[in-house]
């Protein structure tokens, strides 16, 4: 007798700057009942992401999220996520509860997420990204690269030197930590659970869209290349119009053309670009030179090295 596929809330975060909360989540159906990602075997590890690409979003559905007494509307995209904004001095207790108005309700994952409202009080935040900036993932070898995320367990799977020094070095000095990924919803749990056993600073992270199996298989790109993080900084960003941030990345994508583009519509926000040169890269060092003069102008502070500062000077 096969288990009944159940609508659940993949991941979730609540982010405040005070005045409102940014909501955000992934709802999908899954007949997964734990997504630990806790001392699984290369075996284990590989039937639960290949169950977790096959999860199906609750698209394009009216969904409730109950803080207490305080209840508030959401309705799904095509990819079973919703965002939206909240005035958060309506927001008295933590999420407890998310229904489906159609009727049932939506599980929710213990220990994957906070359910509390995150209010970013602190005048610095630091943005980074995760995929050859945190975590080995070979992105430019792509038979590796299947072959780690599918069939190595997060305790294994390998922290970049110094990463974990300069994120928790933010944290200490009073910084918040946020994590902008071009990985897909589907590997949540298992980011999650690697920057916890890593001991990465908590903090929402911002994924693209569910993808499907034959999509990963195929290297299929979903969306166009950079939107998300685009997309996502410019929410960030606009949110804390006040704060100071230092953003984090590799040169194995589009990180430092992204971050540069962030640069010039947020010249008075953006502290410190610090790109982990992970591969030689002959287009980025003329990218460098090209607008080197323009980030000193504007007290920008770029990092283009193999090995990243593990101290920032806010």
């Amino acid at each position: 007798m096969s288990i009944k596929k159940i609508p659940v809330l993949l991941s979730f975060y609540a982010l405040s700057n005070g005045k409102e909360a940014l909501m955000f989540g992934q709802i999908a159906t899954t007949r997964l009942n734990d997504l630990s990602f806790t001392a699984y075997s290369p075996r284990r590890t590989f039937r639960t992401l290949f169950a977790l690409y096959r999860t199906r979003p609750v698209a394009h559905t009216s969904v409730t999220l109950h803080f207490g007494p305080v209840s508030m509307s959401a309705k799904t995209d095509a990819t079973g996520a919703f965002f939206f904004k909240h005035p958060v001095e309506q927001i008295s207790s933590a999420l407890q509860r998310v229904t489906l108005n159609a009727g049932g309700e939506v599980t929710l994952l213990e220990g994957l997420y906070l359910l509390t409202v995150h209010h970013v009080v602190s005048p610095m935040v630091m943005v980074s990204d995760i995929d050859d900036t945190l975590l080995h993932s070979f992105i430019r070898n792509k038979f590796r690269k299947l072959r780690t995320l599918l069939f190595t367990p997060v305790e294994k799977r390998g922290a970049v030197k110094n990463m974990r020094e300069l994120m928790s070095d933010a944290a200490q000095q009073g910084g918040t930590v946020l994590y902008l990924s071009n990985s897909e919803q589907n590997l949540y749990p298992l980011i999650y659970r690697f920057l916890l056993h890593n001991k990465f600073p908590t903090g929402p992270l911002f994924l693209k869209q569910l993808r499907k199996l034959r999509d990963v298989f195929l290297y299929r790109k979903v969306g166009v290349p950079g939107i998300h993080k685009l997309k996502m900084l410019d929410q960030i960003l606009a949110l804390f119009p006040d704060k100071r941030f230092a953003l984090v990345g590799d040169n194995t994508q589009q990180d430092l053309p992204i971050y540069l583009t962030a640069s010039e519509k947020y010249p008075d926000n953006i502290r410190y670009i610090l790109i982990r040169k992970a591969r030689r890269s002959s287009s980025a060092q003329a990218l460098i030179k090209k607008t080197e003069a323009r980030l000193r102008e504007q007290n920008i502070t770029l990092y283009y090295e193999e090995n990243l500062p593990t101290s920032l000077n806010w």
